[in-house]
């Protein structure tokens, strides 16, 4: 292609008319226009970069390649005039992010790597300008990553991902650490001489906000750099909206969360740069602003540090398309593990071979050794190398869900361990309630719905059914012992919320291997039942029939004298999908043995067997009832109890299809920037 007009182009654009003629022409001069045909490979993920481009016409597609999957994944498209395609060659490791591939025939401006860094070594000034052009046109691409990740819909709980900091009281007396030490705790600014930090440190303004509280908004102006210097602040990215347009915060989808001293929240440093997304303060929190007239007031007296700070600002976009680019893959492959992976790939060339990060992958596809990895990413990002820092930050957002799920089964063992290694003393009852305030603390790792409260008797001596799920596997203990979310759900999150008191649940007897089971439940002072899950023993009729009775006598004993008492009245457990399963009818039969006739409060679950990490609980209470308003005399009209169990348990499937909708609801709900809600507790 012959034509000049492309570069005649580039010339009439702003940042270079402040600069020479002279050395404007020779920067035009070393580019050449080219054109290339549909397919044709600009760059190679991983491959040592050679060339910068600038798309003048044409359409270009950013992809990555994902380990374990066949097909290149798409990690955005631009037919944008001055995309910056091969921009990662600007800064270490100098090789390509992303494999660019022509979707159409298109036309570019491409220059060698090497004599553009020979010209800004000879023309810093106008280097820098040329950089932060680069750096605002990056920036389209970022906003398109985040416009994808806006497209998936989040539970909320994973932007509570890591350990925070040390805890800080929120009382107004808290000592807010020196500006000068925020600036040297920041990864971004670690490579700059100490006359430059010391001047930040003069230029920079204490912000404090409190929760709740925004601290700028997408779309607006850009007034320069925010270091965070405690609390935490939560990014929220508007998808439908353009940067020249009004937004409305209220509309903002949570991207990414910061909470570590130091790192920049904002970035506004050079003319024209608008927020690209809204910051709000969701603890009380302090910044230290630098104004953007200042930092150019420092960085413009010395060209040569002016350009090494823009390509800082691009190293910083890179680092945040890198964290977004493995966050969409995470959300589109729904593998998190893979994403992570991804990550560590390409930043390979940059890691030690003995680093622990390259172990990770494996790690986490054990739930034995989850805290082995956690323990590696939390110690590498308070302690470990610039790379090291970072890659951690990065996996983190994007195992916020796994991190919950992990602190959820650590709880499961907790409790466990609170029961089964309890000293001699505490009674059953005692431990019944401590049981029950402990899963109430697990409970608060996950996301959770429940609709019904005012359904709920005032009054004790109730029966509370339930339709019994299975147990995920993933949450099996090492001693193969599950504890049973539903009904612990049920005896902890209702009951002993609402009435102090777990109330007494109907268990299983164990199998003989069953020693976990055995040791938990037989320390809590349940009703104990036999069913097809139980080693059943050889009756005779007069033997099954006088258990029964005693098992009568018991539960009606407790419901007698107040207590709550929860089972469900299938006998076995099921899939949400299946749910329930076949009434029995001894829950019927026992509250017409007991005077008064206790209320039967009906209360379906959904999603209990499914993975924490992907879900939401949900249960729904419906209105109480009495057996007797249904069948008189449940125990000699046996065909009229059998006519309503069969017509209940439809109408109960009614229930759970309502659980599983109000789950379906709260998992799409988007999170809310504007006032920061999360899921219904």
């Amino acid at each position: 292609m012959k034509s000049n007009k492309p570069l005649e182009l580039l010339k009439d654009l702003p940042f270079l008319k402040k600069h020479k003629l002279g050395s404007v022409d020779f920067l035009l001069r070393m580019g050449q226009v080219v054109e290339r045909g549909r397919g044709y490979v600009l760059t190679r993920q991983y491959e040592r970069s050679h060339s910068f481009y600038f798309l003048i016409s044409g359409h270009v597609n950013f992809g990555i390649t994902v380990d374990q999957e066949d097909d290149e994944f798409s990690v955005g498209k631009s037919k944008e005039t001055f995309t910056p395609v091969g921009w990662s060659g600007f800064r270490s490791p100098f090789r390509y992010a992303t494999t660019v591939t022509c979707d159409e025939k298109s036309v570019f401006i491409q220059w060698s790597h090497s004599h553009l860094e020979k010209f800004f070594e000879q023309e810093p000034a106008l280097g820098r300008d040329f950089i932060l052009f680069v750096l605002r046109k990056s920036m389209w691409l970022l906003r398109r990553v985040r416009q994808q990740i806006a497209n998936f819909t989040y539970t909320g709980w994973d932007l509570d991902f890591g350990r925070d900091p040390e805890d800080i009281e929120e009382d107004g007396d808290t000592l807010t650490p020196d500006t000068l030490d925020v600036i040297k705790q920041s990864p971004f600014f670690e490579i700059f001489p100490e006359n430059i930090l010391y001047k930040l440190a003069s230029a920079a303004e204490k912000r404090s906000f409190i929760s709740g509280e925004r601290l700028f908004v997408q779309g607006d102006k850009a007034e320069g750099i925010d270091l965070l210097a405690y609390g935490k602040v939560v990014l929220g990215f508007n998808p439908r909206i353009d940067d020249n347009n009004d937004n409305d915060p209220e509309d903002s989808v949570a991207v990414r969360a910061i909470h570590h001293t130091g790192n920049i929240v904002g970035i506004g440093s050079s003319p024209d740069m608008t927020n690209g997304v809204t910051a709000i303060a969701t603890r009380n929190s302090v910044v230290y602003h630098i104004p953007g007239e200042k930092i150019d007031s420092i960085f413009n007296r010395d060209p040569v540090i002016a350009i090494v700070f823009a390509k800082r600002l691009l190293w910083l976009i890179g680092n945040l398309l890198s964290d977004s680019r493995a966050r969409l893959i995470s959300l589109h492959y729904e593998q998190e593990i893979l994403a992570v992976g991804n990550l560590i790939e390409q930043n390979a060339t940059q890691l030690s071979v003995r680093s622990t990060l390259h172990k990770l992958p494996l790690l986490l596809g054990n739930v034995l050794t989850l805290e082995d990895a956690f323990d590696i990413l939390f110690s590498l990002e308070a302690g470990g190398s610039t790379i090291e820092k970072n890659i951690p930050r990065s996996s983190l957002h994007i195992l916020g869900r796994m991190y919950k799920e992990y602190q959820f089964f650590d709880g499961l063992k907790s409790v466990y361990e609170s029961v089964s290694e309890a000293p001699a003393g505490p009674t059953a009852e005692e431990l019944r309630k401590t049981s029950a305030s402990n899963f109430v603390k697990v409970f608060e790792y996950v996301p959770y719905i429940i609709r019904g409260w005012e359904n709920l008797p005032e009054s004790t001596g109730n029966i509370f059914i339930f339709n019994h799920l299975l147990n995920h596997p993933y949450n099996t203990l090492p001693n193969n012992f599950q504890l049973t979310l539903d009904s612990h759900f049920v005896s902890s999150m209702v009951l002993y919320r609402k009435y102090g008191d777990p109330g007494i649940r109907v268990v299983r007897v164990p199998r003989s291997e069953e020693y976990g089971h055995q040791n938990y439940y037989g320390k809590l002072g349940h009703i104990n039942v036999y069913t097809k899950e139980s080693n059943l023993r050889k009756e005779t009729r007069t033997q099954r029939l006088a258990r029964r009775e005693n098992f009568y006598k018991t539960a009606g004993k407790y419901l007698e004298e107040g207590v709550n008492l929860v089972l469900n009245p299938e006998g076995t457990s099921l899939e949400t999908d299946e749910s329930p399963g076949l009434f029995k009818p001894g829950a019927f039969y026992l509250t017409a043995s007991v005077s008064p006739e206790p209320m039967i409060v009906p209360m379906a679950i959904a999603n209990f067997d499914k993975r924490v990490n992907k879900n939401v609980f949900a249960m729904v209470i419906k209105k109480p009832f009495r057996i007797s308003d249904y069948v008189k005399d449940p125990e000699n009209n046996t065909e009229e109890l059998f006519r309503f169990l069969e017509n209940y348990r439809n109408e109960f499937r009614g229930y759970v299809e309502e659980a599983i909708e109000l789950a379906e609801s709260e998992a799409s709900r988007k999170i809310n920037i504007g006032t920061f809600e999360k899921v219904s507790k």
